[in-house]
C-alpha cells in the first residue's frame, strides 16, 4: 500500500505591536516556499495568524476593506511587556485567538516538519508565541524559522523562540535538500495549474494577491535590510512573471495585485515595460499597487503610460527627504529635480493625486525636525501627499551602530525596541508630539495654486 506524503505546516506569527495594518499583506516568502514543497509532492497545510478573517474558528470576522483589498486587523488588547510599559499606547495582538490556533492545530494531523516565518525583529513575540503552542501540540516534530527576524539576529532568535533550526537568507535548493533527508522525499506531483506559483490555495478568501518580478536591490541604503536578506538582485523572467499573473487571477477571481520588489523599475525596459505590453494584451482590467514604494528616477513618460494603461491605482514614491545631504546618505537615489520630471510624467500620463503617495523617512539618527516639515512641504506645494515611515533601527544595516549610539534604548539587547512607535533614534525633537503636529501638517489641503501637472520649480533647501 503506497504512504501518503509528508507533511508540512507553514505558519505565519501573530503580530504583537501598538499598530498594524492590512496594506495588502500576505507572508510571501513562506507562501512561495509552500508552493515549492507542494510541487515537489508534499501535503502542506497552513495557519496565518494574522488573517483573522480566513483563520477564526470560533467568532466570524469580516473586516472593512477598501475597494483595492487593504483594511484593519483584528486586535486584541494585551498587556505591554516591561520595557515598552511607559510607552501611552494601547498594545496589541493582531490576528486570531489562541484558542483558534489551538483549534486548527488540534484538527491537522500529525505535520512531519513546521516551517514558521518571521518579519519585523519587533513582532518576535508572536513567533515565541506560536512555537511553544506548536511544541505543546506537536513534541515530535521539527519547527524551522526562517524570515527577516531569523534572518538578521539569528542568535537572538534561537535564544528567544528555541526552534529546531534558523534557517537564514533566501530558501534555497540545498534548504528542499535537507528538508529530503529530514522527512523523506515524496514523488512529485503532474504539472497543474498551481505548479510554480505560490500556496494562495491555502487561504479560502481572496481581496487581492501579491507578485514579485525581481528578489533584492542594487542600491544599498544605509537604513535598508534588502541587501543583507537578498544579496543578489536576482530578476525574474518575463513571461514566468506575467503568466503567473494571468493564471493567478484566472485560479483566484483577484483583480488586485501588489508588487513586493523592492526595485521594481530597475532595468525596467528589460523587465517592467514588456510585462505590462504582455498584460495589456489580455485586457483584463486588473489593478496593481506598489507599498514598497518605486525608484522616482526610473520613470519615464513611457512607463508613466504604461503603468496608468495597465491599471495601477496606488503609487508609493520613495523620496525618503528632499535635503541633498541625506539623499547623498540614501545613495543619491533621487533629487527633487527628478522629482519634479517624475510627477510631470505620471500627471500626464493620467494619474492624479488621490493615486500617489510619497514616502518621506522620519527619525533617522542625527535628523531634525525642520528637515522633516521642509520636506513634508516641498511634497505637498507640489500637489501630491506624504506619507511618514518613522524609521526602525534594523541589524547590520550601515545605520544600525550610529542609531545604537544615538538611541536611549537597548537597541542591541532587546529588539522590542526596534519598534518605530518608539521613535528610537527621534531624541528630544523628533517625538510623538512633534510627529502629530507634522501629521496634522499633512492634512491641510493642497495650495490651490499649485502646477496643473504637480510639479514644482525645484528651491534650495535653507
Amino acid at each position: 500500500m503506497k504512504q501518503s506524503s509528508p507533511h508540512v505546516l507553514l505558519v505565519n506569527p501573530w503580530i504583537y505591536d501598538f499598530a498594524a495594518f492590512n496594506l495588502w499583506s500576505r507572508p510571501l516568502g513562506l507562501l512561495e516556499i509552500g508552493g515549492i514543497l507542494r510541487d515537489a509532492g508534499y501535503k502542506v497545510s497552513l495557519i496565518d495568524c494574522v488573517d483573522a478573517e480566513n483563520f477564526s474558528m470560533t467568532t466570524p470576522y469580516r473586516p472593512k476593506l477598501s475597494r483595492f483589498g487593504t483594511g484593519k486587523l483584528k486586535r486584541t488588547p494585551v498587556e505591554k511587556p516591561g520595557i515598552l510599559a511607559k510607552i501611552p499606547r494601547r498594545y496589541c495582538r493582531y490576528g486570531i485567538t489562541p484558542e483558534d490556533f489551538q483549534e486548527h492545530l488540534s484538527s491537522l494531523p500529525r505535520p512531519d516538519l513546521i516551517l514558521v516565518s518571521s518579519i519585523m525583529t519587533y513582532w518576535y513575540l508572536g513567533v515565541r508565541e506560536s512555537i511553544e503552542l506548536l511544541r505543546k501540540q506537536f513534541p515530535h516534530t521539527p519547527i524551522y524559522l526562517g524570515g527577516n527576524y531569523a534572518s538578521l539576529i539569528p542568535g537572538h532568535a534561537v535564544t528567544a523562540c528555541s526552534p529546531d533550526r534558523v534557517i537564514t537568507g533566501p530558501f534555497t535548493r540545498h534548504h528542499l535538500e535537507d528538508i529530503f533527508k529530514v522527512i523523506g522525499r515524496p514523488d512529485p506531483l503532474p504539472p497543474s495549474e498551481l505548479t510554480g506559483i505560490p500556496f494562495w490555495e491555502g487561504y479560502s478568501i481572496h481581496h487581492f494577491l501579491c507578485i514579485r518580478s525581481s528578489l533584492g536591490c542594487p542600491f544599498h541604503c544605509q537604513y535598508c535590510a534588502s541587501n543583507l536578506l537578498h544579496p543578489d538582485f536576482v530578476e525574474h523572467p518575463v513571461q514566468d512573471v506575467a503568466d503567473e499573473i494571468l493564471r493567478e487571477h484566472r485560479l483566484f477571481g483577484v483583480r488586485d495585485f501588489a508588487f513586493y520588489d523592492d526595485a521594481l523599475l530597475m532595468n525596467a525596459h528589460t523587465r517592467l515595460v514588456p510585462l505590462l505590453k504582455q498584460l495589456l494584451k489580455h485586457n483584463l482590467s486588473l489593478r496593481f499597487h506598489t507599498p514598497n514604494g518605486i525608484h522616482i528616477r526610473f520613470i519615464t513618460r513611457e512607463i508613466a503610460c504604461l503603468m496608468q494603461e495597465t491599471g495601477f491605482h496606488s503609487l508609493r514614491l520613495s523620496l525618503e527627504a528632499t535635503q541633498p545631504a541625506w539623499q547623498a546618505r540614501f545613495g543619491s537615489k533621487t533629487t527633487l529635480k527628478e522629482f519634479d520630471h517624475a510627477l510631470d510624467c505620471l500627471f500626464e500620463a493620467g494619474f492624479t493625486d488621490k493615486e500617489i503617495k510619497v514616502y518621506l523617512l522620519v527619525g533617522l539618527p542625527g535628523q531634525t525636525l525642520h528637515e522633516v516639515e521642509q520636506s513634508i512641504r516641498e511634497v505637498l506645494k507640489r500637489g501630491v501627499r506624504p506619507s511618514l515611515a518613522e524609521y526602525s533601527p534594523i541589524p547590520g544595516t550601515a545605520l544600525w551602530e550610529e542609531a545604537c549610539r544615538v538611541s536611549p534604548y537597548p537597541l542591541e539587547e532587546e529588539p522590542l525596541t526596534h519598534n518605530n512607535t518608539l521613535l528610537p533614534c527621534g531624541g528630544n525633537e523628533i517625538t510623538k508630539a512633534s510627529l502629530d503636529r507634522l501629521k496634522h501638517l499633512m492634512t491641510e489641503e493642497v495650495p490651490s495654486n499649485s502646477p496643473k501637472n504637480g510639479a514644482m520649480e525645484t528651491e534650495s533647501p535653507s
